[in-house]
């Protein structure tokens, strides 16, 4: 009998140890595969989600301008003008522009018109003149070299590469003077540059008749006479 104890002794152990040490290792591995799982994934195993991108900011708005300049807020891109006193002709007033690192500016809109048309008209009580012209930047097209070729509003067109449109041109119209009628002299050609006529009431002048204020007419670009004291310079805001 002790015999038999004996020898089922030697086969049963082996057998249980062999049983005990697959279990042990099958619950240390999957208790270390859940860990790492766990460890890799917050809340419940959820994956995080994603971070969202990060928005570029809005460019800054443009509005600083020189001291004295006013601003003129356009789509195309913030404008600053002033207006100054010299006698010259259009592209001596081109040229003093450029000095200022600007050119002759441009009307995007009515609005844009009275209030150049207010700056001159401060200067013209600064200065004692009754009245004055101010040089623009616009030239006749070349496809409309005179009158009742295009509508008076298509004949010319804006020059300080900014200015679009036809909204800030109002020229003198009068029965039986109609501007631009782009007059031709034999030395100088058509009349192929654009002015204000600004006067010191702020409404009318006896040099002028029929013109008010601020309204625009024609010139020879060559033109220099009593009355160019004016020229409007544009460029854009910083």
């Amino acid at each position: 009998m002790k015999f038999l104890i004996l020898i089922i002794f030697c086969f049963v152990c082996p057998i249980l140890a062999a049983i005990g040490r697959y279990d042990g290792g099958r619950d240390s591995s999957s208790w270390s595969s859940e860990s790492s799982e766990g460890h890799g994934h917050g809340h419940g195993g959820r994956p995080r989600p994603p971070r969202p991108p990060v928005r570029p900011r809005p460019p800054r708005e443009k509005t600083n301008c020189p001291t004295d300049w006013m601003l003129f807020k356009r789509t195309q891109g913030n404008w600053c003008v002033r207006v100054f006193v010299g006698r010259f002709n259009h592209p001596q007033s081109e040229a003093q522009c450029v000095a200022q690192g600007a050119k002759l500016t441009g009307l995007q809109t009515n609005e844009e018109r009275l209030k150049v048309a207010d700056a001159g008209l401060k200067l013209i009580h600064q200065n004692g003149f009754q009245q004055a012209s101010l040089w623009l930047g616009a030239k006749r097209k070349a496809s409309c070299p005179r009158a009742g070729i295009c509508a008076p509003i298509d004949t010319f067109e804006w020059t300080d590469g900014q200015t679009t449109g036809t909204d800030g041109f109002n020229w003198f119209s009068h029965p039986g003077d109609v501007q631009p009628d782009g007059k031709w002299r034999n030395d100088w050609g058509h009349q192929s540059c654009a002015l204000q006529f600004l006067f010191a009431s702020g409404t009318t002048s006896n040099a002028w008749r029929g013109f008010v204020h601020g309204q625009m007419d024609d010139q020879w670009c060559q033109n220099l006479d009593n009355n160019s004291r004016l020229y409007a310079c544009g460029k854009l805001a910083t």
